[in-house]
């Protein structure tokens, strides 16, 4: 147990799951995160075309913040938009810390000056640092940052990357009030993921988001054109192709935005290992491997992706969206095996 009423910050995999397992340690409750990951039932898979030459959106989740583990373990959480640093600061009268939902790109620490967008992720607030300052702690970084009011304040706001806009959201953590039995409800849960993966009702989501993936892709090299703006690995600012940024982003996406690499496929694969030991189920096992296989295919893209950086010649691009494409179609299938099996439990 934690020292209850006191924030630590603490590195983390996941930047959704991580701020709430900070959060719920300063409660006094310490639960691993990959538990929180698999029980708040939110991964899987998200296209978002852009319009333009703006970089097309992936995230490996369907569901942000839905709060299904809060639920579960009995915390009350209530949500806030406040639209001001004071607002935000006054939340902070009655809590050790805050989670919001920010626009990545925005932050100062990450270095990306606003050129890559990333509307989905989230930090805990800790404390005002007087009026011009906030405490930030963010699980991709080994201690709290120091965040201008402003700056903060514009990463909420950001309208830069819909549908995926943080709107101003924030989140206030109650204790815990119960500890969930894994092996009753780890199940319901996967049953629940299967269901929204394989039948999500949208394009966008889930086994047909990855088609859809695969299908945009190759027509990158044609709608993805021309010189734009943007941060290269280094933080410099740099003139690009816009088919370079788009695979950048991507590969940003898969490794480096919160996922804790191979777009969360590793993290939901430690779910279901745990999962396996506390049911004796070993479908569940056989599951996570297919899961850890999958995380393999998405790393090994996303790091050819960093890699590549901005400055590549345009056909070795291509090459590269080829990947894209044979990845999106690899991992879908290998993923669609892994779920229609959990089904059958």
């Amino acid at each position: 147990m934690s020292e209850t009423g006191r924030y630590v910050h603490r590195r983390g995999v996941h930047c959704e799951s991580a701020c709430q397992c900070a959060l719920l340690a300063a409660s006094g409750y310490e639960v691993d995160e990959e538990i929180v990951f698999g029980l708040d039932g939110g991964f899987g898979f998200s296209f978002f075309p852009a319009n333009g030459n703006a970089p097309d959106i992936v995230v490996g989740k369907q569901a942000i913040m839905p709060l299904r583990a809060a639920r579960l373990m009995g915390v009350e959480v209530t949500v806030h938009t406040p639209g001001s640093a004071a607002g935000l600061a006054k939340l902070l009268e009655s809590a050790p810390a805050v989670m919001t939902r920010v626009d990545l790109g925005l932050l100062p620490h990450w270095g990306l000056d606003g050129r890559s967008s990333f509307g989905g992720y989230f930090v805990n607030v800790v404390r005002g640092l007087g009026s011009d300052a906030f405490e930030v702690s963010d699980a991709a970084f080994d201690d709290p940052v120091s965040v201008p009011a402003a700056d903060l304040q514009a990463a909420r706001s950001s309208r830069n990357s819909p549908p995926l806009n943080p709107d101003r959201r924030v989140y206030v953590f109650g204790a815990p009030r119960r500890t969930p039995q894994l092996d009753r409800v780890g199940p319901v849960a996967v049953r629940t993921l299967c269901r929204e993966i394989l039948r999500p009702g949208s394009r966008s989501l889930g086994i047909p988001g990855m088609k859809q993936l695969a299908t945009t892709a190759a027509s990158w090299p044609q709608t993805k054109r021309g010189e734009v703006e943007d941060v290269d690995l280094a933080g410099q600012v740099v003139r690009t192709d816009a088919l370079a940024r788009q695979l950048l982003h991507l590969g940003r996406q898969i490794e480096s935005f919160g996922t804790g690499g191979g777009l969360f496929r590793p993290m939901i694969g430690r779910y279901l290992a745990r999962l396996a030991e506390s049911t004796g189920e070993a479908r569940y096992a056989d599951a996570a491997e297919r899961f850890r296989d999958s995380g393999r295919l998405w790393s090994n893209l996303g790091s050819a992706l960093l890699t590549a950086g901005t400055d590549t010649a345009r056909d070795d691009l291509k090459t590269l969206v080829d990947a894209v494409t044979d990845t999106a179609r690899s991992a879908m299938d290998v993923e669609k095996r892994a779920l229609t099996a959990l089904t059958t439990l």
